[in-house]
């Protein structure tokens, strides 16, 4: 009852400032919770203990001839539904998603996610990194084994006492190197979308109203390119549209630290975009930098942005049907 009382209270916070990022130290206290979900969105070595893996690049957002059928959502929803179904998540679970790429993958998780009606949910600012900095096993860990690179070959039954030391140790690691097998469900557990949300996302056919609104004239509204590349929204010599704005999505990342910059720091980066404005982000590549950008800016306090959820076929496809 009183772990219960602690997570609830920990939700509460959560709900309360309706943050779409957690630190590690809160995460630390929700590691294998009974209603906590840790899902790490591409396959790293390095997991926080209890994980789950759903590989976001298995979820193509097209086919290679720019076919969505599921437009504008990032992976239809039946797809998701059973993978989440195979891992045992059920819609009442709080999520904590993470990554090793500054929560890009983790970003478009969380997008794909919400589009289906999953709300409870958060993403780990560093990602499995930023537990094994806190966690005070792994500092011991740590400690022991750089004892063990200053011995000599003289010192074999201290070797043997550290070594029983370091496998006392193991299980109690936070971050560790397996992730939770598939389990098996009951049909009548299988995981249900709710009302699909698509409330961030955009179709081919959004954001060529919203290039054609630009064209004349509406100030309200800027499309931002994240990769920064020249293709998608450009006319037919490879140059943008007038009014395209370009915007680095590794401005935001603490490249060093694998995490985003402060949010001071964001702040700071941000303080061009007037809030008040419309703002459409896309990128050639794939969306997962538009997507992940996006994130951002709403944790900053940006309502009204949106990321086109295809890449280039799919936006010149779209042209090409005009």
């Amino acid at each position: 009852m009183k772990k219960f009382l602690i997570l609830s209270i920990i939700h509460l916070f959560l709900y309360a400032n309706e943050s779409i990022y957690i630190d590690a130290k809160l995460a630390i206290q929700m590691i294998e919770k009974r209603d906590v979900t840790f899902i790490s969105a591409e396959k790293i070595k390095k997991i926080i203990r209890g994980s789950k893996l759903i590989d976001t690049s298995s979820l193509f957002s097209s086919s290679v001839l720019g076919n969505m059928p599921c437009s504008p959502l990032y992976s239809c929803p039946s797809n998701i539904e059973r993978k989440l179904t195979e891992l045992g998540v059920k819609r009442d679970n709080f999520l904590v998603l993470y990554d090793k790429s500054y929560g890009v993958y983790a970003s478009t998780l969380y997008s794909i996610l919400e589009s289906i009606g999953h709300k409870n949910m958060s993403i780990l600012n560093g990602g499995a990194e930023a537990i094994l900095k806190i966690d005070p096993n792994q500092k011991l860990y740590n400690k022991y084994m750089q004892e063990i690179s200053n011995l000599t070959e003289k010192d074999k039954s201290v070797l043997d006492d550290i070594k029983k030391k370091l496998d006392i140790l193991k299980p109690h690691l936070l971050v560790q190197k397996k992730y939770l097998d598939t389990v098996v469900i009951d049909k009548n557990e299988s995981y249900q979308s709710s009302k699909l949300d698509k409330t961030f996302l955009l179709s081919s056919k959004d954001l060529r109203e919203l290039v054609t609104q630009m064209q004349r004239g509406d100030k309200n509204v800027t499309i931002v390119d994240t990769c920064p590349m020249v293709d998608i929204v450009g006319n037919r010599y490879g140059n943008y549209e007038v009014g395209v704005s370009t915007f680095n999505w590794k401005k935001v990342i603490d490249i060093e630290n694998k995490r985003l910059k402060s949010k001071e720091k964001l702040t700071t980066i941000f303080n061009s975009f007037p809030k008040e404005k419309q703002y459409a982000l896309y990128c050639m590549e794939n969306s997962n930098k538009a997507l992940f950008l996006m994130t951002v800016m709403r944790y900053l306090g940006y309502n009204k942005v949106k990321a086109f959820t295809g890449n280039w076929s799919v936006w010149t496809r779209g042209k090409d049907e005009e």
